[in-house]
């Protein structure tokens, strides 16, 4: 497979009301070989916004002491949510994000990666 940031276009239809489901690839570095994602785009969007933008930035740019999540692979993402849900202290910013991760289930966590490396750098 190529080393593409997305793998998969992502496809939504008005007419039939689906959500944005695409297969994200993972970018590329040192540490992850890149695995794939099933990722509902809309959903995580919708759940960014919610949760994530007041902190990280409408484009996941980073704001203050949050810091700037667009340009990590997915699997990055993930593996800090899920490190976060679990309760391992990461950094000063844990209390909140433990908080904010511990009622997100997996595809919360794909779909809010999926949405995260849609963003243009």
């Amino acid at each position: 497979m190529g080393r593409g940031f997305l793998l998969a276009a992502v496809v939504a239809s008005a007419f039939c009301g689906s959500s944005a489901i695409a297969e994200v690839k993972a970018k590329p570095n040192a540490v992850d070989a890149g695995s794939e994602i099933a990722a509902d785009i809309v959903a995580g969007e919708k759940q960014y916004m919610r949760e994530c933008r007041a902190c990280h930035g409408r484009k996941a740019e980073g704001v203050s002491s949050f810091p700037k999540l667009v340009g990590h692979p997915a699997d990055h993402l993930v593996q800090r949510l899920e490190q976060y849900r679990a309760g391992e202290k990461l950094g000063p910013n844990t209390p909140l994000m433990a908080a904010v991760t511990k009622e997100l289930s997996d595809q919360d966590i794909s779909n809010l990666a999926g949405f995260i490396v849609s963003l243009p750098e």
